[in-house]
């Protein structure tokens, strides 16, 4: 078999493993991100600069307009991503260290592993894969500048504009301008190419500037999200200890899974190993990079690529699965080069064989385990209530469960059990609220509805479902000025504008229903009941 071919067999595993759940329904952010958005260019507009030209956001943006609102266009852009980002990390360790068998190995686990679906599987999460593509072939490109002779310029223009889309596509990728730099200094030649770094970071000090401008922004929306004040930061020793030894467990020992890794209690001598692992892991990285530069090089990957994420500003999670795609590359790296010293000893050779296909089928099993687990909302919630029970995510999550199968009363128990355990979690309060509108119980839901706007003022929903409430109580001038609240702070929602059209209509303010349609039409021409209520009120001119 020739060299190249054998690629193929991980792009095989990863057809296997992912293609069965193409169909996989939107879930979690897809909803608000995509299905609730992406028909719209202002959706795109709203993302705003840099990411007005992010790659993933026109190809989500593009691929709605081809195919429409079907899950599966969206997630196989992303597994084909996922197989570009396979063959990059083939030839690149093939590049670099010369030994088919760690390339082969490295790819292989890298194409399989767990640990990646979130960033593969979950349509929101594809953003991971998409800058480490880039990276990829920009440190590919830089690498192989020799290979590319009379081309190498071309090569250099072609590395940096790659190394350009990674960044502009996620902050992730900034600090990964210290590989160029680590790769020059391990081998040597950073005095005589320290030129050529000039571009790259360029454009990190670039985008950190610019990061750094836009922090405010980016603590107002968490505290939005959150609503709770957002200010301070981490314990580095205790978050990146966390983080660190985390990502070290879910590599090798992949089966506490899930969306929300957010619970963290430790007993002292738990939080003792963590740190221990953690600076053992470190010390070993610069070991590696005194003794053993290749192992070094990889080690460190893992530390570079986890990057801004280690910051201990109170900006991200501490520990998020997708966060780990691009560092997952360097770890899979070191597992091949173990395996491939295995396997060079005779009389270990076929303990090695026998280690690897072990291991193999086990992250197989798992990632076809984990992505049935993202087939539908209710699926996803349920595996994510039981990996982490201790976040009030999880349990709001499980009330949408119960709603969406008639067990209110369960709903209202995990909504209530969120605010246990966030006491300032206006979603849950307004679920409660939005809980007991569906059981025709109006009064009860009020007070929960004026606790979540409470806490925060912004939940448009709130002020739309009381306004909701007043209508069936025949409340219309209050209706209305619930409506108006709700379009203050979200008007360009279609349904406001229609609905508030239609209590005009009821209370016999034409002039002012006909306005409000007009604007629910030039948000969305093709929305049915706006479109045929201006009709009724053309005729009735």
């Amino acid at each position: 078999m020739k060299s190249y071919r054998i690629v193929g067999i991980p792009l095989l595993f990863i057809a296997l493993l992912y293609l069965p759940f193409l169909g996989n329904a939107f879930v979690s952010d897809d909803i608000g991100g995509i299905v609730n958005g992406v028909s719209r260019w202002t959706w795109i507009q709203a993302i705003g600069w840099p990411r007005v030209i992010h790659l993933g956001v026109l190809l989500q943006y593009w691929t709605y307009h081809l195919f429409g609102l079907v899950s599966w266009p969206f997630r196989l852009t992303n597994i084909l991503f996922h197989m570009g980002n396979v063959v990059l990390v083939w030839l690149l360790v093939q590049k670099l260290l010369k030994k088919p068998t760690v390339s082969f190995l490295a790819s292989l686990l890298f194409a399989i592993h767990p640990l990646a679906i979130e960033s593969i599987t979950w349509i929101s999460g594809g953003v991971y894969s998409h800058y480490t593509f880039f990276f990829l072939l920009s440190f590919l490109l830089y690498v192989s500048r020799e290979a590319l002779r009379s081309q190498a310029k071309w090569g250099e223009v072609g590395s940096v504009f790659c190394y350009l889309l990674s960044v502009l596509i996620s902050e992730k990728a900034v600090p990964l301008v210290f590989l160029f730099i680590l790769f020059e200094w391990m081998y040597g030649t950073i005095k005589k190419n320290w030129k050529r770094l000039i571009p790259y970071s360029l454009v990190s000090i670039g985008f950190i500037l610019f990061y750094i401008s836009r922090l405010g922004v980016r603590v107002s929306d968490l505290e939005q999200a959150n609503y709770q004040t957002i200010s301070g930061f981490y314990n580095p020793l205790y978050q990146v200890s966390i983080a660190i030894s985390s990502y070290l467990e879910l590599f090798i020992f992949p089966m506490k899974l899930t969306l929300y890794h957010s619970f963290f209690r430790y007993t002292w001598w738990e939080l003792v190993v963590r740190i221990g692992v953690t600076v053992g892991y470190l010390a070993l990285v610069v070991y590696g990079i005194i003794k053993k530069k290749p192992i070094g090089f990889w080690l460190s990957w893992v530390v570079i690529a986890l990057g801004i994420t280690l910051l201990p500003i109170k900006i991200g999670w501490i520990v998020a699965e997708r966060y780990a795609y691009c560092a997952m590359i360097g770890l899979s790296v070191v597992v091949g080069m173990m395996f491939d010293a295995l396997l060079s000893i005779k009389r270990w050779h076929v303990v090695g064989v026998c280690l690897a296909t072990v291991v193999v089928i086990v992250l197989c099993t798992r990632t076809i385990v984990r992505n049935n687990d993202w087939r539908t909302e209710d699926s996803l919630w349920v595996a994510t209530a039981i990996a982490s029970p201790g976040d009030p995510h999880s349990w709001n999550n499980m009330g949408d469960v119960y709603s969406r199968h008639g067990e209110y009363e369960k709903s209202i128990e995990a909504f209530t059990q969120a605010t246990k355990i966030n006491p300032n979690y206006a979603d849950a309060y307004h679920n409660i609220g939005n809980t007991y509108v569906h059981m025709k119980k109006y009064e009860e839901a009020v007070p929960f509805f004026e606790k979540a706007l409470s806490i925060n003022p912004n939940l448009w929903q709130s002020y739309q479902d009381l306004a909701f409430i007043a209508v069936a109580k025949k409340e219309y001038q209050k209706a209305i000025e619930y409506f108006k609240k709700a379009l203050a702070i979200n008007p360009e929602d279609v349904v406001l504008w229609t609905n508030m059209g239609v209590v005009y209509l009821e209370v016999g303010e034409q002039d002012k229903a006909r306005y409000a349609m007009e604007q629910a039409i030039s948000l969305d021409p093709s929305d049915p009941q706006a479109t045929n209520l201006q009709k009724q009120l053309e005729e009735t001119r």
